[in-house]
């Protein structure tokens, strides 16, 4: 068999199940379009009428998405349009894989800059390494002031199978050639797992991707959960994803038979989903991390632990997003996401917060802010009903005493991210092997920091001693990220986090 034919066969693969999930959604909903379309003449009538007669030009395919969105925009939050040429990137983490080289890069000083390169992946298999410079991308230089991350990555990211070709200036500052054929890149949604302490293992959860499952298992296997007292599953800034996967997660936690969520709507009936399984983990001592950021799926298992008393609820109210999106794809390949049911949890609790002309729904967390709902434990048990979202079974007020402005505008800016990787740069070898002994021992030198101060023009005399261990906290997360990837710093930030540190009292404790 030729090298390609594997490659050919997958390529051919994908094709005929992508046209077969669009025929099946063009003929399911041109039967809609047909047994519809006769009973909106008024609505047919001005759109055809406006296009033909209004004092400019029209673009027909503008005011068809415009007329969408602004009839969807009254219904509820989430229902949405996505056009056909956003539809294939608004939906990558939910599939969980995007054609490309297989790089993490930033642009350092108008540079196209490595800063990882994942292992088994295009860029790796052609020996692309950290610290190389990409300076041309098929032929074009883009060494030139302007470039943006949007830039690259429509340059970079494409179909499977397609090639691009690129020039690098190497670390040994030889210009290279070299020709990728890209790849399927994994979007992984497990970001960290670890044992953050003896005994204790941490798995944080960034979204509810096609592969969660599968990941949530290869992680809770990789803890040995024979010598597992407790494990710490952080949801926090979790904003969801599938319902089938957070159906799944639910699953290894709960024993067999036990409701997970059920779900129903004015057109739908009450669907019910219970687990199916012996998970891998069902007894041993369990605590979820949530916040502000914690919406839909992440509520569904967080709501079905909680209501079954298999684990402790730890941090702040989540984001009380409970309404099920049912999606059409349509005949131009962009896609309906309608609103069809309510997320409930086993006991009955609808998830879903208020919404409507008299709440201002996206400001919602400033509003939770102001009332001292974010930072007081007396606030909570006040109107829960009222207030969606899963509440925590032991409050975790947001840490206000450590925010620094100086330390934030350092931190947040262009100047200090490049002045951590110039240090990456120049010492390019791990100062530690292992990821904890390095959290535990490295330390930036001070006079880097008054260099870094003297350069950018800082009042020297702002640099006390607890601006200088920010400084250095943050210097150390970002390094560590090029050292020892993109997980170190989920796990470093672990190491100092105060709703962690709750968590592992907690594990010792119960």
């Amino acid at each position: 068999m030729s090298k390609n034919k594997p490659v050919l066969i997958l390529v051919l693969f994908i094709g005929f199940f992508s046209s077969i999930t669009y025929w099946i959604g063009y003929n399911s909903n041109s039967n809609i379009e047909k047994s519809n379309i006769n009973q909106w003449p008024n609505v047919n009538f001005i759109l055809n009428h406006l296009i033909g007669n209004y004092v400019d030009s029209i673009d027909k395919n503008e005011l068809a998405k415009k007329s969408i969105s602004n009839i969807l925009k009254d219904l509820d939050p989430h229902s949405t349009y996505i056009p056909s040429e956003k539809r294939e990137a608004v939906n990558e983490t939910l599939v969980g894989h995007f054609g490309g080289v297989g790089i993490r890069f930033m642009i350092l000083r108008d540079t196209l800059t490595v800063v990882d390169v994942i292992d088994g992946g295009p860029s790796s298999d052609i020996g692309l390494k950290k610290r190389d410079r990409i300076i041309k991308i098929d032929g074009e230089n883009i060494t030139k002031i302007g470039i943006s991350n949007e830039l690259v990555l429509k340059k970079l990211k494409g179909p499977f199978g397609t090639n691009v070709n690129i020039d690098i200036l190497n670390t040994n500052k030889e210009i290279e050639n070299k020709n990728i054929t890209r790849g399927l890149i994994p979007l992984k949604s497990i970001v960290a797992c670890e044992k953050i302490e003896d005994g204790i293992g941490y798995v944080k959860i960034n979204t509810f991707s096609n592969n969660t499952d599968l990941e949530l298992k290869d992680a809770l296997l990789s803890l040995n959960l024979k010598n597992i007292k407790g494990i710490i599953l952080d949801l926090r800034f979790n904003g969801g994803g599938y319902l089938h996967q957070a159906i799944n997660v639910a699953d290894e936690f709960l024993p067999k038979n036990k409701l997970i969520v059920y779900t129903k709507g004015a057109h739908n009936k009450k669907q019910t989903y219970y687990a199916k399984k012996n998970g891998l983990y069902e007894k041993g001592k369990l605590i979820i991390l949530v916040n502000s950021g914690t919406a839909s799926a992440s509520e569904i298992v967080s709501g079905a632990i909680q209501d079954h008393k298999r684990g402790i609820i730890i941090g702040r109210r989540t984001f009380g997003k409970g309404l099920v999106q049912q999606p059409v794809l349509l005949p131009d390949s962009s896609e309906l996401r309608i609103t069809t049911s309510r997320y409930y949890t086993p006991s009955g609790k609808c998830i879903q917060k208020p919404y409507g002309d008299s709440i201002d729904y996206e400001n919602d967390i400033f509003e939770r802010l102001q009332n001292g709902e974010l930072t007081e434990q007396d606030t909570i048990g006040k109107s829960l009903s009222k207030k969606g979202g899963i509440w925590p079974d032991i409050f975790s007020p947001i840490d206000t005493l450590n925010y620094n402005e100086i330390v934030s505008k350092i931190t947040f800016s262009r100047n200090w991210r490049d002045f951590c990787f110039d240090y990456f740069d120049k010492n390019p070898n791990k100062p530690y092997d292992k990821l904890f002994d390095f959290y535990e021992n490295f330390k930036i030198d001070k006079t880097f920091v008054i260099d870094y101060f003297e350069k950018n023009k800082l009042n020297l005399d702002d640099l006390n001693n607890k601006i200088m261990g920010d400084l250095n906290r943050s210097f150390m997360l970002e390094v560590g990220n090029y050292y020892y990837g993109d997980q170190a710093r989920y796990i470093l930030s672990a190491y100092e986090d105060i709703d962690v540190k709750k968590a592992i009292k907690q594990i010792k404790k119960y």
